[in-house]
């Protein structure tokens, strides 16, 4: 997981970023779509539901525990930009990461988040 120096700055005390999960039903399948958000620390951390993906000394991120399986050991680069005064942070990832992460059809992890 790497997150960019401008995503370093942008991150303000007490936030950390996050990996969601949202179930999407598939047929008789439960696949899923990961988002990435900002949350309050203090609240992540005390959840079961997530699971600390960076180190104590670098920016906090998590992802929900039905998205870290498929993000674990995938080259990851998380970047900021701010639109009208406000901040998005946003990831590499392909915008169906999750659909395709649950039908097996993500390239291999050494390539990178492939193309969005």
């Amino acid at each position: 997981m790497h997150v960019t120096e401008r995503a370093r700055s942008e991150l303000r005390e007490g936030e950390a970023l996050v990996f969601d999960w949202h179930r999407i039903a598939i047929c008789c399948a439960t696949a899923g779509e990961v988002s990435l958000r900002r949350a309050r620390i203090g609240a992540i951390e005390s959840s079961p539901a997530f699971v600390r993906m960076s180190g104590r000394e670098e920016a906090p991120v998590f992802a929900h525990r039905h998205a870290y399986v498929h993000l674990v050991e995938r080259p990851v680069t998380i970047d900021c930009r701010r639109r009208l005064g406000r901040r998005r942070f946003s990831s590499d990832l392909p915008s169906d990461f999750g659909l395709r992460a649950v039908l097996g059809r993500l390239p291999e992890a050494t390539q990178g988040g492939g193309p969005r």
